[in-house]
C-alpha cells in the first residue's frame, strides 16, 4: 500500500470518527437545550424521574449491557469507572456496562472497512495488519477517552458556578435559613444557570431528608463531582458545623477565594495562548507568506539565471 493511500484511509476514518462525535455533540446540545426551556416554563416537577425512553434505544441499551458484562470481574477497576460515570451525570445501575459494551462494539466495527479492503485487494501485507490492530485499539480507548473529556467539562461548568453559589448561599443563611433549606432555594435559583450543579444540590437535599448526616451528605456532593473547589467547600461546612463558627462569614470568604481562582485561571489560559497558536501559525500562515514574499524572487531566478548557468 502506497503512503497515499494509506494518508486517505487514515483521513477517511478520522472524518467519519469526527462526524459521528459532532451529531452526538448536536444532540446533546439540543437536548440540554430542551432541558433549559422546560425549565424555565415549570414543567420540570422533580429532580431524578424515570425518563421515557424509545423501545429501540431501551433494546439497544440492553443489548450493550449485556456485551459489557465481560468486564465486571475487576471489582477495583469496575469503581473507578463506575465514580467517572457519575462525574460525568451517568448513574444508571448499568452504565458501566453499558461503556464495556461501547468500547467492545467501537473495537470490533472500526477496523472492518479497512479489514474488507484487505480482502478485496489480497494486500494481507504486515503494515495492513498492524493497522487494522491499531485501528481495534483505538476503537476500544476512544470512548474512555470521550467519557473524560465529558466529565472534564461538566467539572468545569461546576466550577465556573461555584462563586455564584457561594453568594446564593451566604443571602440565604445570612436571611436566616437553615443550610437544607438553603440547599434547596440555591438549587431552585440556579436550576437554569448550571443545571449540572441544580441535579447535584437536589440530590444532596435528598440525602438530608432521607437522614443521611449533613457531613456524610456533604462529602457525597464532593465526591459525586470530584471538583477540587467544591471538595474545598466541603470540607469548609464539616469544620465550621463541628467547631460552631459562622457558616455564612466562611462562605463570603471562600466565595472571594474562588473568585480569585477563577481569575487566575483566567490569566493562566491567556499566558498559554501565544504558544498554543504557534502551530497554526506555522503550520498555515507562515508558509503562505513565504509564498507571497519569496514566490515572485523565486520564479525571477529560474528564469533568468538557471538559464545563465546553464550557457544558454
Amino acid at each position: 500500500m502506497s503512503m497515499m493511500s494509506l494518508l486517505s484511509w487514515v483521513a477517511m476514518f478520522a472524518a467519519i470518527f469526527l462526524l459521528f462525535f459532532g451529531i452526538m455533540r448536536s444532540i446533546e446540545k439540543l437536548q440540554a437545550m430542551k432541558r433549559r426551556v422546560k425549565s424555565v416554563l415549570g414543567q420540570e416537577q422533580t429532580v431524578v424521574r424515570a425518563k421515557t425512553t424509545s423501545p429501540l434505544k431501551e433494546r439497544l441499551s440492553s443489548w450493550l449491557s449485556s456485551s459489557g458484562k465481560w468486564a465486571m470481574k475487576d471489582e477495583k477497576q469496575l469503581s473507578k469507572v463506575q465514580q467517572l460515570l457519575i462525574q460525568a451525570g451517568y448513574r444508571q445501575p448499568r452504565a458501566p456496562t453499558i461503556l464495556y459494551g461501547i468500547r467492545a462494539v467501537f473495537a470490533f466495527l472500526l477496523p472492518v472497512p479497512f479489514i474488507m479492503f484487505m480482502v478485496i485487494t489480497a494486500k494481507y501485507t504486515q503494515t495492513n495488519i498492524g493497522l487494522a490492530f491499531m485501528m481495534c485499539g483505538i476503537g476500544y480507548f476512544a470512548p474512555q477517552f470521550i467519557l473524560g473529556k465529558i466529565v472534564k467539562r461538566r467539572q468545569n461548568r461546576i466550577d465556573k458556578a461555584l462563586p455564584d453559589v457561594l453568594d446564593l448561599f451566604t443571602i440565604c443563611l445570612e436571611a436566616g435559613l437553615g443550610l437544607q433549606a438553603s440547599i434547596n432555594r440555591v438549587a431552585d435559583e440556579i436550576r437554569v444557570v448550571c443545571l449540572d450543579f441544580y441535579l447535584e444540590l437536589q440530590l444532596t437535599a435528598g440525602e438530608m431528608r432521607a437522614g443521611i448526616v449533613r457531613d456524610e451528605a456533604m462529602r457525597n456532593l464532593a465526591q459525586r463531582t470530584g471538583v477540587q473547589s467544591v471538595r474545598s467547600l466541603a470540607t469548609l461546612i464539616i469544620q465550621s458545623d463541628k467547631l460552631g463558627t459562622s457558616i455564612a462569614h466562611a462562605l463570603r470568604v471562600h466565595s472571594d477565594t474562588s473568585r480569585v481562582h477563577r481569575a487566575l485561571k483566567a490569566e493562566e489560559k491567556a499566558g498559554q495562548m501565544p504558544v498554543k497558536i504557534m502551530i497554526p501559525l506555522v503550520l498555515f500562515i507562515f508558509p503562505a507568506i513565504f509564498v507571497v514574499a519569496v514566490g515572485p524572487g523565486a520564479l525571477s531566478i529560474a528564469r533568468n539565471l538557471l538559464p545563465a548557468m546553464a550557457g544558454r
